[in-house]
């Protein structure tokens, strides 16, 4: 795996494009069906609704990186996070990055296997013939990695990308900016909308025959 951090990658769960595909598929059935058979606008609300929720926990949460840092992508709320504020990554449960005194955590990146991950916090595995090889050296040097760090993992792969980063700054010298600090924003529109789905959803359940 050899993907520059200058160049912006898009990490997304291939499980979450998978099933918000799948449950789209069936949602644009089902209304379709719905109002060919006049079925009223309850089902059309909720196959709507369930679409929407599905998008946003499984298709929207994403890892970006690019020239100037890290970007999580969670349900309704981003923090941006330069290199120059990055301390480490983590990824024993998901993908974490700590800056400063704060830990952020990339919902749409968890560690393969729970419990996998949990057993190997306890006990980390030995690098040395074990399939660690395009682990980053920071991962290496202490001769082991847990399972969130391979780098083909949904955790792996966005935190292989910082950490080589982070490495060729150091190796190359280069100063950190000591102002620099992670920016959170949250989606008003994103939650609006969830916030009007859920309401429209309630209401076509306590009143179908409004």
């Amino acid at each position: 795996m050899d993907q520059p951090a200058h160049r912006r990658i898009v990490f997304r769960s291939r499980f979450g494009i998978g099933l918000t595909i799948v449950v789209w598929a069936i949602c644009a059935a089902g209304i379709v069906s719905a109002l060919l058979v006049g079925a009223g606008v309850g089902p059309v609300v909720l196959l709507a609704s369930l679409g929407w929720f599905v998008w946003l926990a499984f298709w929207r949460p994403s890892v970006v990186t690019d020239s100037r840092g890290v970007e999580l992508r969670n349900l309704v709320r981003d923090v941006a996070i330069p290199y120059d504020a990055v301390d480490d990554v983590d990824t024993r449960f998901a993908l974490v990055v700590r800056s400063g005194e704060r830990s952020y955590s990339a919902w749409g990146a968890p560690a393969p296997g729970g419990a996998s991950s949990l057993r190997d916090s306890l006990s980390r595995r030995r690098a040395a013939g074990t399939d660690w090889r395009d682990a980053p050296r920071s991962v290496r040097e202490g001769g082991s990695a847990r399972p969130g760090d391979v780098a083909d993992s949904v955790s792996g792969a966005p935190a292989t990308v910082i950490r080589r980063e982070l490495d060729r700054r150091v190796r190359e010298g280069i100063r950190r900016d000591a102002t620099a600090r992670a920016v959170t924003t949250a989606q008003p529109l994103l939650i609006a909308v969830s916030v009007l789905a859920l309401a429209a959803s309630l209401a076509v359940i306590v009143f179908p025959g409004a």
